[in-house]
């Protein structure tokens, strides 16, 4: 029978090793990339990656099939030159919407029939902000990426 103390520093390690081994590098580094779409890769968690993989190797394929399910292995679109939404050469257009119809899926279903792009809206992942003219949204776009 092992001792208490044994059985702590056991049970310890064999947590740290699991929870090491099944989380990846963009996951632990980049949280904020959750979800986001594929791309090209980030070749810092990729060598963070390969070291595991070279070292222990399912802990290695794990935390690349972690980050590559997560989204986290990408680059994200405004460090890879692809951020055509915040190019002021844009042209915007104004769609009302009803205070009562206002939700979601109905912006989502609005902004995907006007932008010909598929866009879900999940919790968490978007900021709303009044506005009270389409002229008005580029410099609030810009307080709200100053912000986060």
């Amino acid at each position: 029978m092992l001792s208490p103390s044994r059985r702590r520093f056991l049970l310890t390690g064999i947590n740290l090793v699991l929870t090491g081994s099944l989380t990846g590098c963009g996951t632990i580094l980049y949280p904020e990339r959750r979800g986001q779409p594929a791309g090209p890769l980030d070749w810092k968690i990729v060598g963070l990656n390969s070291i595991g993989l070279l070292f222990f190797f399912v802990p290695g394929v794990i935390a690349f099939a972690v980050d590559f399910i997560n989204g986290t292995i990408y680059l994200p679109p405004h460090e890879y030159g692809i951020d055509d939404q915040n190019s002021q050469d844009v042209e915007l257009k104004s769609v009302s919407i009803p205070p009562d119809q206002i939700s979601p899926d109905e912006v989502s279903l609005l902004v995907s029939q006007h932008s010909g792009r598929k866009v879900i809206l999940l919790p968490g992942e978007y900021e709303t902000q009044p506005i009270q003219s389409i002229e008005e949204f580029w410099s609030v776009e810009r307080k709200m990426n100053v912000q986060s």
